[in-house]
């Protein structure tokens, strides 16, 4: 026996919230989002064209799709017309795929993302979800929407840069020159610009014209060497205007684009290639990516930024500065611990809990007991010298400076031993002001409190990249440029906070 069913039974519409559940994901979304500001909102008005779609309807339905791991602009537009809750969010409007995409990656979106994040921040902490006393930071990579083979190398740039104006110069020299009158003055160049090589076609050009003019007024019959010098000329010329200059253009562009970086690629020329987790292969395959550091507690991401080069050491300054609102204590892991980092946030007067490269090796007993080890030697003040367990003597030598790509200097203190052939180590190096910053860390790091909550760091930021990675699916980026990229990740960064509200809530 089955129950009997109809479908030419006529019925009236009814409500679509009717057929969702009240702890749906989608009610929140609206609730958020219809209760900003208009002044939010007003960038997006235009006096152009026909009356355009309402940016809450759009951006509530680019979020409710990031939630459901949903990121292609026609896949979101068939939501429109077959997903009830997208159909009730949306008012039963259907937009089209282009204007989904239009305002994805569009500068108004860039704008007003960050808004969102500032206004959801606000709503965690008055409803007690987040108290801002610790921020925890963390990096991950996520890869670029490039092939992996549109890679540019910053050495063979370089490289092959070099070789032309070396080049450039010697085809002047001998080819160019000598046929060339008004050309002899630029003997002395020791290279060849872009405005250097387009002056010298612009010369040739005039020669050709002049040639070409002497030709007709006296013709000659047979071998003409006007023509012959003409021919080769005009080799000449196509020489620099095909070859040459091109090529030269390409390689100071390129200059630019790398911006202190080592590749970029074709693609996504803001994209750097790093060295992924991910590599299935298992032969170190580097991919286009970007580098995205976040600031979370309670699994909530409060701040976020988009950084092109792969190591998080020189991303923690920069992120920091992006912060709207900076919390008591900033928790990181020693991917972040150089005394660059350490001084800054000293300096900004923000307590902090991060560790330096060598913490947890300082912890193991084999460690402890080893004669590298400098807590083992004995300094003496008066004299300015180490003593190392077996009595040799290293004296001050010299202060070695070094700077970083940021411009930071470093003071390294080096001090040799009396008798290099008796010890190991011909060499000291030691750095007292990062000893002591390391130190006052080391204690934090190891106080009860200071540990407790550390201990949390692997809770708290950790698992939003799995969820965003694994449960959102957002493995690789769906824009191009860092710009766009930054709304991308910050479009999936937002949508995994509604999820993780709404299960709380319920909770």
């Amino acid at each position: 026996m089955y129950k009997n069913y109809t479908m030419n039974q006529t019925s009236l519409p009814l409500e679509w919230s009717c057929f969702l559940p009240s702890t749906h994901i989608i009610f929140e979304i609206h609730e958020f989002i219809e209760s900003r500001d208009d002044r939010v909102f007003t960038l997006f008005e235009s006096s152009d064209g026909r009356p355009g779609y309402h940016p809450r309807l759009l951006i509530k339905a680019l979020l409710f799709a990031y939630s459901e791991g949903v990121y292609s602009g026609r896949k979101i537009e068939k939501m429109m017309t077959e997903n009830i809750p997208m159909i009730w969010a949306m008012s039963s409007e259907i937009i089209s795929y282009r204007t989904i995409n239009r305002f994805r990656a569009s500068e108004y979106c860039q704008k007003l993302l960050p808004e969102l994040f500032v206004d959801f921040t606000v709503k965690l902490k008055t409803e007690n979800f987040i108290t801002m006393n610790e921020l925890f930071i963390d990096g991950t990579k996520i890869e670029a929407n490039a092939n992996k083979y549109s890679f540019v190398w910053k050495k063979a740039v370089d490289k092959y840069a070099d070789s032309l104006k070396i080049k450039t110069k010697q085809y002047f020299q001998d080819e160019i020159q000598p046929m060339v009158e008004e050309c002899m003055h630029m003997d002395d160049v020791a290279e060849l610009s872009i405005s250097d090589l387009e002056n010298i076609a612009t010369l040739i050009e005039k020669e050709i014209t002049e040639l070409s003019a002497d030709i007709e007024e006296k013709p000659i019959q047979g071998k003409n060497p006007k023509k012959q010098k003409r021919r080769r000329l005009k080799k000449h010329l196509r020489k620099l205007r095909d070859d040459f200059l091109p090529r030269k253009k390409k390689y100071e562009d390129y200059d630019q684009l790398f911006n202190g970086r080592n590749s970029f690629s074709k693609i996504d020329t803001d994209a750097t290639f790093m060295r992924m987790k991910d590599d299935h292969m298992m032969n170190g395959q580097l991919k286009a990516a970007y580098n995205i550091q976040i600031g979370t507690e309670n699994q909530f991401v409060l701040t976020y930024d988009i950084f092109s080069n792969p190591t998080d050491t020189r991303t923690l300054i920069p992120f920091v500065e992006s912060i709207n609102q900076l919390p008591q204590t900033i928790v990181a892991d020693a991917g972040y611990g150089s005394e660059e980092n350490l001084d800054y946030l000293d300096s900004i007067g923000v307590n902090h809990l991060i560790k330096y490269n060598l913490f947890d090796k300082e912890q193991t007993r084999s460690y402890k007991k080893s004669p590298r080890n400098r807590k083992n030697w004995s300094y003496h003040s008066e004299g300015n010298y180490f003593t190392d367990r077996n009595n040799n003597r290293f004296d001050f030598s010299h202060i070695s400076h070094r700077k970083n790509r940021s411009g930071f200097c470093q003071g390294i203190h080096v001090y040799k031993p009396d008798y290099p052939e008796q010890t190991e180590q011909k060499t000291f190096h030691y750095n007292w002001h990062y000893e002591s910053l390391k130190e006052i860390e080391s204690n934090k790091l190891l106080s009860p409190e200071g540990s407790k909550i550390f201990a949390r760091r692997k809770i708290e930021v950790e698992p939003v990249f799995g969820q965003v990675k694994a449960n959102l699916g957002f493995a690789r980026f769906h824009l191009r440029g860092k710009e766009k990229v930054k709304v991308d990740i910050g479009l999936a960064f937002m949508a995994n906070n509604f999820k993780k509200y709404r299960k709380m809530k319920i909770s």
